[in-house]
């Protein structure tokens, strides 16, 4: 029997009744041509049941002898299928149903493509939209970093992680992060998948994002949280500028916002930093001191437009020792 052609991967702990609502928009996509591989990371109730329970032999469960961390559950999740693509699903969240169908079509009508990915509509504690600004049209659209720059991804990520949908092979070579870090761990790897070949981006709402209290993102709004992030930044601009982007960082981040632009300053201005991105944040500093009083702007750009430039090599540093986190254990 030949393999299907994609895999959902599903990363889960504890959490049995959102699995249970997950797994069901999984079952009811109109593409059929899938499997689905729950990788539990050693949940206190009968996940075998839950799985039983459906009646589906395209459910497939792998359980992690004991709880191995978040990080590594997510990496096992990704990287067992060998099937041609694979699309990441969170234990939390919804599909529309025509979610998997329209990935796949898009990306086999472009080969050359990394990864596919889509909007997304908030429900649950938060309503709303993850949109990114520049998807104004409402067809799909293909960013390649060659003609539209590199500098969206040093934004954050455009897309949220259960609307991804990537081809197995873009995880060749991928820099996963440490075992415990970033926090924003799907940011740092789509970001190297769009270093390999062009995004896809579909306006549509594919994916529905449930908010609620358990959320990680609620755990990492700290020190830390910052700093894991500065560091996502700065790690996919270093590759980026090894493969030719960034040379003008001022032009590609341009008509960011100045909580977007200042935080990319401090991100690229540490002595860890590649040396010509470094010296190109610090111009854009210069240029740029005006950001300081716009709102959002973060708070250590407002205290180097204060008493001097010499103050952005060491804000990172700073906010690394107060969270009390270094980039070290890595995979």
């Amino acid at each position: 029997m030949a393999d299907p052609l994609v895999t959902v991967a599903i990363p889960t702990f504890n959490r049995e009744a959102l699995l249970r609502e997950t797994l069901s928009t999984v079952v009811a996509q109109d593409l059929r041509d899938f499997e689905v591989l729950i990788v539990d990371n050693a949940s206190p109730y009968d996940v075998e049941a839950l799985v039983a329970a459906f009646r589906d032999p395209r459910l497939r469960l792998v359980r992690q002898p004991r709880n191995v961390g978040l990080a590594a559950n997510w990496r096992t999740a990704l990287s067992a299928p060998r099937t041609r693509y694979v699309a990441v699903l969170e234990d939390d969240n919804l599909w529309a149903p025509w979610h998997l169908s329209a990935a796949i079509e898009a990306l086999e009508r472009h080969p050359t493509a990394s990864f596919y990915g889509c909007s997304a509509a908030f429900f649950g504690s938060r309503e709303g939209r993850y949109h990114p600004d520049w998807a104004t049209r409402s067809e799909l659209y293909v960013r390649d970093w060659h003609e539209t720059g590199y500098g969206i991804w040093l934004a954050g990520p455009p897309v949220l992680a259960s609307a991804v949908v990537f081809r197995r092979q873009a995880l060749t070579g991928l820099f996963w992060g440490g075992r415990t870090w970033p926090w924003c761990r799907d940011w740092l790897w789509w970001g190297q998948f769009a270093l390999q070949g062009p995004f896809l981006f579909n306006p549509a709402s594919g994916l529905h994002y449930r908010w609620h209290g358990d959320n990680d993102t609620y755990r990492f709004v700290n020190q830390r949280g910052r700093a894991h992030w500065h560091f996502t930044v700065r790690e996919l601009a270093r590759r980026a500028y090894a493969q030719g982007a960034l040379r003008n960082l001022a032009a590609e981040i341009d008509g960011l916002p100045a909580a977007t632009v200042s935080t990319i300053v401090l991100a690229l201005s540490t002595p860890d930093t590649p040396p010509a991105l470094a010296r190109q944040a610090r111009r854009l500093f210069e240029r740029r001191r005006d950001l300081a009083a716009q709102p959002g702007c973060a708070r250590d750009y407002r205290i180097a437009a204060r008493i001097g430039g010499w103050w952005l090599p060491w804000a990172d540093v700073r906010m690394r020792v107060m969270g009390r986190w270094w980039p070290t254990g890595r995979w």
